[in-house]
């Protein structure tokens, strides 16, 4: 069983604690996002969870040891984009969150630390040139630390229609060239995460990689291609134990944050919200179908 934490919330920055005692008591309740009064019991049994794969803006790298302590396999999305705290409000300066990229791939291997360079806002205030300086700053200083970016344009939702103003892909074609270039030059490949582009082709990514998963557990996995993803994403299954509206990262672009409902929230609390689940008796908690993988399976390389 692979386990997503989480494309919805920064846990690895922002719920540390919840989560190290979720893996300690072996299992979490987690929400269906679209049929909200569904919740699920999760395993989180070491014995079971295959690997977990976190997404974070500014990772604890404490958490991830004692992550790795508890006897965890994991890997890491780490986003590092160039813009100011009137687009990402909460995020630390970025020459400390690439000090920190290069602490924790020294320490876990870079196998287990994707760079993601998205989304990118291409209008006047970030246009062509200023992502190039940037993205070829960041690279220059994560070669040997990362084997892959992965990037995508932003895509403009109902909910941030208001926050995100005079988008122009006219460069979109110059601004792919060119940061492939870089990252070829920094022996770092670059994919495009669920997005295609006219003449140019790039890579597309499986941010949950069967590939890389195979390669840092040593052993095959049953997951298949991920059917409730979108049409040109290439992740395979896995369950995300996140919940939306739990991240104050407070960045504009953000589909997954409209509100902050942990007002108060309880790190022992055995679901990532306010709501007590043990004292409601009308709340419906079903276990969740999960994949077994035979971990003396042994994948060959």
């Amino acid at each position: 069983m692979i386990i997503s934490a989480s494309r919805r919330t920064d846990i690895p920055s922002l719920h540390t604690k919840w989560f190290l005692n979720r893996l300690k008591e072996e299992y979490v309740i987690t929400q269906n996002p679209i049929s909200k009064n569904n919740f699920y019991k999760i395993p989180l049994n070491k014995n079971i969870v295959d690997i977990i794969v976190f997404w974070s803006k500014n990772p604890n790298i404490d958490f991830l040891k004692e992550v790795r302590d508890l006897g965890y396999e994991f890997y890491l999305h780490f986003t590092i984009t160039p813009y100011n705290k009137n687009i990402e409000k909460n995020i630390p300066d970025k020459n400390l969150l690439i000090k920190n990229f290069q602490i924790i791939s020294k320490l876990f291997g870079k196998e287990k630390i994707i760079w993601r360079y998205d989304p990118i806002i291409l209008n006047d205030d970030f246009d062509a040139n200023y992502h190039i300086n940037n993205f070829k700053n960041f690279a220059d200083n994560l070669n040997g630390y990362t084997d892959e970016c992965i990037f995508s344009f932003v895509q403009i939702y109902s909910k941030i229609k208001n926050n995100i103003k005079n988008i122009n892909y006219n460069d979109k074609i110059i601004l792919i060239e060119n940061i492939k270039e870089i990252s070829e030059k920094n022996n770092i490949k670059l994919k495009s995460c669920s997005q295609d582009f006219d003449n140019i082709t790039i890579e597309k990514s499986a941010c949950i990689d069967k590939e890389r998963i195979q390669k840092i557990l040593g052993y095959s996995i049953k997951e298949k291609k991920d059917k409730s993803q979108r049409k040109l994403c290439n992740c395979i299954e896995s369950i995300d134990i996140g919940i939306y509206n739990t991240c104050t990262n407070g960045c504009i672009y953000c589909y997954a944050n409209s509100k902050n409902i942990l007002k108060d929230y309880d790190a022992n609390n055995e679901i990532l919200s306010d709501k007590n689940l043990i004292d409601n008796e009308n709340i419906n908690i079903t276990e969740r179908k999960i994949i077994i993988n035979e971990k003396n399976d042994v994948f060959k390389l």
